[in-house]
């Protein structure tokens, strides 16, 4: 089950440096969408790893 949200973690990550390239590229609507997905990748790579 580990590994699962390793994997988790490695997408939400890439996805929050994605939506960090938007932000810094003044494109806030992509980026506020990508954020919102990366943290809820994130959220759901830690509730794997507590389960």
């Amino acid at each position: 089950m580990n590994g699962i949200a390793l994997g988790l973690a490695v997408l939400a990550a890439s996805v929050l440096y994605i939506a960090y390239v938007e932000f810094r590229a003044e494109n806030r609507r992509d980026a506020s969408l990508l954020a919102g997905f990366g943290g809820s990748g994130a959220l759901a790579s830690a509730s794997a790893y507590l389960l």
